[in-house]
């Protein structure tokens, strides 16, 4: 049974004459938080309020009440010190008279810069990125390294976050930004008392925030910031481990490693005086790390990804080598019998990923990747030529060849299709769980699979039903849909040659070819889908694409690559497109777009 979460402000709400309540985010300890739109400026905007519900609980302590418009007064100043680009920046902070349960109540909100989606535990693996080093540095300088300059910003204010967890550090594209300040206190503010039982999260709290809450120091985030690097590598922290404890990596067997190990270990040294004394301290020794570790590729040293690690993995790596060493076995026998027969060989030659690498071909002065207005990461995709698989066309193989262009590093999420709808509801219609643009259909609202209804209408908004649905592909969008939201942010869709090319030539890191398709099942949050060469996720999944015809396969039908077969079971090849109505849609079939090079 799913229970639908109790919130203070309906869809439609209007603050002040200037925001328009969106939707429901999320909840804390003592305040609600919504996606609205600011009408004068234009723009979305996240909108905090001091959480009805959490004041009905306290409401016969009159001390606990004062206590909670004070910290939430706290937290607007705290935050309106801070200007750092890995920083939430607040906007405004005023009061309104709403309507909550038929009654005029007065509120508390500020208005804070909204970052849409993902949160740093999407950039981290369930599992770690252990013992792939090239990962891991990777995860340290474009993103772990910014949330520490952030943090170095909020202590250079005078200020300590003491709640630092990945939850807490939001992601806008690439770039994190360090969110909820609610626990934060400054040097420069009156601290207060309060009676709540526990101030932080357990998991990555140091014990003396536990025992002297009050008495903490920056030493207090710099212990959880160990934790979050001991969680990216070792693997995400389960609910049962005991807290307030060093962490340390179960394995360490390579320099970096053991450099990564120490870090953590002195970081999250249960007494403050051991660990470093400052982010600039923790930062200089991540930055000795990355060196050791470009040292060690610069030496030939051997890699974790190449070498067998007797470990937690040995079991699935041997289970795999045998399985990889099976089907060589049966390669080899096929192709001896083919030469011993007299057949001829195929023209196509399986292609590794050191020479997929060695030929890539990036123009000069063009960025390897862009953001654009929707919060959608472009990967630069390298032309190139390569060998058309022949069932694609039902002929011989053909030579294309491919101009450079970007494609969306993911599939387009339900929230980034939520905004866009909004965007353009007044020409919107919605009727029997249609929404049309016209006479056109761009979207099939209702259940996916049982349990998962990521978008609903409701009071003339659309809006997400679970907020942590926000990151998941979006499905059951038609190619008109598809077609109208690319239009909309200025790209299109990808082609068929296009897709086949950025599929097939940019394999994994494993050299597998996207016929090892990895099956995943609704709903998924598009950042743990794996990376191929160009840095594209999601295109050896069981997911499908629309796309549109071209040059080589012609016509004016949309169509779809990827996803299921026939029989609706994964699909077990570079699948041949499949050609559908542009009103179509299906629970296995999203959407990404691409962009010329040039185009603005």
């Amino acid at each position: 049974m799913t229970v639908e979460t109790k919130y203070s402000l309906p869809a439609g709400t209007v603050l002040n004459d200037k925001w328009v309540i969106l939707e429901f985010i999320d909840k804390g300890g003592m305040g609600e938080i919504y996606r609205a739109h600011q009408l004068n400026l234009n723009r979305d905007v996240a909108i905090k309020i001091v959480s009805k519900e959490w004041l009905e609980d306290i409401e016969d302590d009159e001390e606990e009440i004062e206590n909670a418009f004070r910290r939430f007064s706290q937290e607007v100043h705290t935050m309106a010190q801070i200007r750092h680009p890995n920083v939430i920046q607040i906007y405004d902070f005023d009061t309104a008279t709403v309507q909550i349960d038929n009654a005029d109540v007065e509120i508390e909100y500020m208005a804070l810069e909204y970052v849409p989606g993902r949160t740093l535990y999407d950039t981290m693996k369930e599992e770690g990125f252990y013992p792939y080093e090239d990962e891991v540095a990777a995860w340290l300088r474009k993103i772990f390294i910014p949330v520490l300059d952030g943090v170095q910003a909020i202590h250079a204010a005078g200020i300590l976050h003491r709640d630092m967890k990945p939850a807490n550090v939001l992601m806008d594209g690439d770039v994190p930004k360090i969110a909820d300040f609610g626990l934060a206190r400054s040097c420069k503010l009156k601290s207060m008392t309060c009676s709540l039982e526990v101030k932080g999260s357990p998991a990555y709290m140091a014990p003396e925030q536990f025992i002297d809450f009050k008495g903490t120091d920056q030493r207090t985030d710099i212990y959880s910031l160990g934790k979050i690097l001991y969680e990216a590598i070792d693997g995400k922290i389960p609910k049962k481990a005991i807290p307030f404890k060093q962490a340390g990596l179960k394995e360490a067997e390579t320099p970096f490693f053991k450099a990564l190990d120490t870090i953590i270990r002195k970081a999250t040294d249960e007494e403050p005086d051991n660990r470093y004394q400052s982010v600039e301290e923790l930062r200089e020794a991540i930055e000795e790390a990355l060196h050791i570790h470009e040292s060690s590729k610069i030496s030939g040293a051997a890699k974790p990804d190449e070498s067998i690690h007797m470990s937690r993995n040995t079991l699935k790596i041997l289970y795999v080598a045998g399985a990889v060493l099976s089907i060589l076995l049966m390669f080899w026998a096929y192709h001896s019998l083919q030469e011993h027969f007299g057949e001829k060989k195929s023209k196509t030659e399986p292609i590794s990923t050191t020479q997929v690498k060695a030929a890539l071909n990036y123009p000069a002065g063009v960025p390897r990747e862009i953001t654009t207005p929707d919060h959608t990461v472009l990967k630069l995709v390298p032309g190139g030529e390569f060998i058309m698989p022949p069932h694609i066309l039902g002929m011989k193989d053909i030579k294309v060849t491919v101009k450079s262009f970007y494609m969306d590093e993911t599939p387009v999420t339900n929230q980034q299709f939520v905004d866009f709808l909004n965007k353009i509801r007044q020409k919107l219609t919605v009727s029997d769980g249609d929404v049309k643009h016209g006479n056109r259909i761009y979207l099939y609202l209702g259940e996916v699979v049982p349990g998962y209804e990521p978008i609903v209408f409701e009071n003339n908004f659309f809006r997400l039903k679970h907020s942590g649905h926000s990151a998941c592909p979006v499905v059951r969008v038609t190619a008109y849909g598809a077609m109208g939201y690319a239009r909309f942010y200025g790209r299109r869709l990808p082609t068929v040659t296009e897709w086949l090319y950025a599929a097939m030539q940019g394999r994994g890191r494993a050299g597998l070819p996207q016929s090892m398709t990895r099956p995943v099942e609704l709903p998924f949050p598009v950042m743990l889908l794996d990376a191929n060469i160009f840095g594209i996720r999601g295109l050896n999944v069981n997911l499908g694409c629309w796309v549109k015809p071209d040059s080589v396969y012609t016509g004016n039908t949309p169509l779809i690559l990827g996803g299921f077969d026939s029989a609706h079971n994964p699909a077990v090849t570079v699948p041949a497109p499949v050609k559908r109505n542009p009103w179509e849609a299906f629970e296995e079939v999203g959407f990404r777009c691409a962009r010329d090079i040039g185009d603005s």
